[in-house]
């Protein structure tokens, strides 16, 4: 417990640090962001409680909004992608699985796929809600949010590939 705790913590300073040093400067084509403190709520195992999920997507949000000046912005899209995560993993895994599973490429297969996708979608939508605030401008907010999500998830498959999928 304590060694997954700590290991979690380990990958949240990183992608905080690695969000507001480098990813935070990449703008591909003017729109595309990625956002890789999402796959912080990707590393919380099945079993996790509600408080746990909210707290790490409050607190990676918060961290987040530190560097981009954007008091709220990525709290609350945390937050909300947090309270859905675990309704979300629930759809994917498998019914027979372990309680304390980690999901991951090894364990769900596409399923993983999905899961990040939807997860990201959510997100990505509710940061991109909040900041654009309207939809006068849609298609660059559809830009936005198309590239940002694909940029996003492309990330997060290749960190859990790099993590190797447990």
């Amino acid at each position: 417990m304590a060694q997954s705790f700590l290991s979690r913590l380990a990958w949240a300073l990183a992608l905080w640090l690695s969000q507001g040093l480098v990813f935070n400067q990449i703008h591909l084509g003017g729109y595309a962001t990625p956002v890789a403190y999402v796959y912080v709520l990707c590393l919380q195992p099945l079993n996790a409680s509600r408080s746990e999920w909210l707290l790490w997507g409050f607190a990676m949000g918060l961290a987040a909004d530190f560097f981009t000046a954007t008091p709220g912005l990525g709290a609350a899209s945390m937050t909300l992608a947090a309270l859905a995560a675990p309704r979300l993993l629930g759809l994917f895994a498998p019914k027979d699985c372990v309680e304390d599973l980690v999901p991951g490429f090894r364990v769900l297969r596409w399923k993983y796929v999905w899961y990040v996708s939807l997860l990201v979608l959510l997100q990505q939508g509710a940061a991109l809600a909040l900041e654009f605030f309207s939809f006068s401008n849609a298609p660059d907010m559809l830009y936005t949010y198309l590239g940002s999500s694909a940029l996003t998830v492309a990330l997060i498959l290749a960190m859990d590939k790099m993590r190797g999928g447990k």
